[in-house]
């Protein structure tokens, strides 16, 4: 099998459910040689260039990777496109928690900063109510942006408008698969977050509606010394590093996997033995009671991300082999 039939395969089978990819490439495969033996009909020694146009010829005629995969699926992925559906489906395994652990966090500090006394039964309704609002807020900011990315991408409106739709050519395959595209579309989305973590220290509570309790100043407590900031920006400055050496490759490794771990959990430890031996948040953001609470929910949210983020990493990693 040549490395073009690979590359076509691997677009089919990537808009499918991991579980079933293996035996619909063989599948394909198989269809495929077949179908390019018939070509080549009675020929006992043909040529490359012959068995190379064969083979053109017989992808031309199963046609655009993306539709065939419709044909396998069964559930319809009409608001988001095959083209971008599986990046979809990560950025909602990989954001929603992120966002519920972010949600939960937040709330939790406004509810200990604005009580004297902590009520765990109100703290929970509190966290469970606003984290749904969240999570559902989230679920449709990224489908409204796959979506319109998805028809940009696919030029749908301008098909229609125009009436008529090209025909798929062979020569649309990239140089790289599927597999590739969807690994650096992963370390963008990556990077991107990294970035808004290396914000936080930055960013004023007043934007996210509690600047009334520490006259808008950030979450951080300014008398926290430079040392710990440093080696916070300094760990997300090494896990941007292995995203960006992803970039670049298109391609990910066991080694670059097992750096991250490592990365993740120092960064974990790191963070944990910040807030349990010094005030880390604003002292504004923190009552005498309910600041040992706050601490608890803090690394428990850390240690989920960590979890998480190997969980899904790996998934990712197996996935893409």
């Amino acid at each position: 099998m040549s490395a073009l039939t690979t590359i076509y395969v691997d677009n089919v089978v990537s808009h499918l459910p991991e579980d079933s990819r293996g035996d619909i490439a063989a599948e394909i495969k198989a269809t495929i040689d077949d179908m390019v033996e018939d070509r080549l009909g009675d020929l006992e020694h043909p040529a490359d260039e012959q068995t190379a146009a064969a083979e053109r010829e017989v992808l031309e005629e199963l046609g655009d990777p993306a539709q065939l995969s419709r044909e396998y699926t069964n559930s319809p992925q009409h608001l988001i496109g095959p083209k971008s559906y599986p990046v979809f489906i990560w950025a909602i395994r990989w954001v929603l928690p992120l966002v519920a652990v972010a949600a939960a966090v937040t709330n939790s500090i406004a509810f200990i900063a604005t009580n004297d006394e902590v009520q765990i039964g109100a703290l929970i309704g509190q966290l469970v109510g606003n984290t749904i609002v969240a999570l559902l807020t989230a679920f449709a900011a990224i489908t409204i942006i796959f979506a319109l990315g998805d028809k940009e991408m696919s030029g749908g409106a301008a098909d229609k408008i125009a009436g008529t739709k090209k025909d798929w050519s062979v020569d649309q395959l990239r140089a790289t698969d599927a597999k590739a595209n969807q690994i650096r579309a992963e370390a963008v989305l990556n990077l991107i977050f990294l970035v808004l973590l290396a914000l936080i220290p930055l960013i004023p509570t007043s934007l996210v509606y509690v600047g009334h309790l520490n006259n808008g100043e950030t979450f951080i407590n300014p008398d926290l010394e430079s040392g710990w900031l440093l080696g916070y920006w300094g760990f997300l400055a090494l896990m941007a590093v292995i995203e960006v050496i992803k970039l670049v490759r298109s391609s990910t490794s066991a080694a670059l996997i097992i750096t991250g771990v490592v990365l993740d959990v120092a960064m974990a430890v790191f963070l944990t033995i910040a807030l349990l031996t010094q005030q880390v948040l604003h002292p504004d953001l923190t009552s005498a009671s309910g600041a040992e609470v706050q601490q608890i929910i803090t690394v428990i949210a850390i240690w989920a991300i960590v979890i998480w983020d190997q969980i899904s990493t790996w998934r990712a990693h197996r996935a893409n082999r």
